[in-house]
């Protein structure tokens, strides 16, 4: 089995991730997602910006051009929605450059996603969900299958296993597990929760979920 089968596969999460650590991540693995891309799958533009703001603000400015350039957008129209694979094009070409500047991939993967988190709470429709959910931890994971409709296509939905504990599913996601805690632990940060913990399983190719607990 090739490196690229066992990154995919769904085993145990540090079996899993791998792929993040050993090899880089590197164009050819973020073409397989491409190819199971359909003119369906979208991110929105507001995202899409946050990320490309995250590259520039983790690496710097040549790094963020190098992800533009892949891509053929030197910025996103907020509500606009583009093809999921402009996103990924725009990964594919900065991820490298970026793991190498942060020590391996994977946790690139998790400052990427913190960082466009951060950002994304700054834009309009990231004020309004936290007017949305008035602070409160819980009611901001009930309202996460919202908030990431609006950045991104693809199906999610949360399971409470206990007060201050749920799983975050998704389906047809196309963004890997790193990415996605870097993601979920600002927002929660952002809520002054404390003992964040968020725990991510690639299940399939573009399934994965997550154990969130916080105090």
């Amino acid at each position: 089995m090739n490196s690229a089968a066992v990154a995919w596969s769904a085993v145990p999460r540090d079996e899993a991730r791998r792929w993040g650590v050993e090899p880089p991540v590197e164009a050819p693995e973020w073409a397989g997602l491409m190819d199971l891309a359909t003119s369906e799958d979208l991110a929105r533009g507001l995202f899409s910006q946050s990320v490309l703001k995250s590259f520039r603000a983790l690496g710097d400015e040549e790094l963020a051009g190098r992800g533009a350039r892949a891509c053929g957008q030197e910025r996103f129209v907020e509500f606009f929605n583009y093809p999921i694979r402009v996103l990924l094009q725009m990964l594919a070409a900065a991820m490298p450059g970026l793991a190498e500047r942060h020590g391996d991939a994977e946790q690139a993967l998790w400052l990427l996603g913190h960082c466009s988190a951060m950002d994304f709470l700054e834009t309009e429709s990231g004020r309004a969900l936290q007017v949305l959910v008035r602070g409160e931890p819980k009611r901001m994971m009930n309202h996460l299958p919202w908030a990431y409709q609006v950045a991104l296509t693809g199906e999610r939905s949360v399971k409470w296993l206990g007060p201050q504990c749920c799983r975050l599913t998704m389906q047809r996601d196309f963004l890997p597990a790193a990415f996605h805690e870097g993601m979920l632990v600002a927002m929660l940060e952002r809520l002054n929760a404390s003992k964040v913990k968020v725990v991510g399983r690639q299940t399939s190719r573009l399934e994965s979920e997550f154990d969130i607990s916080w105090q």
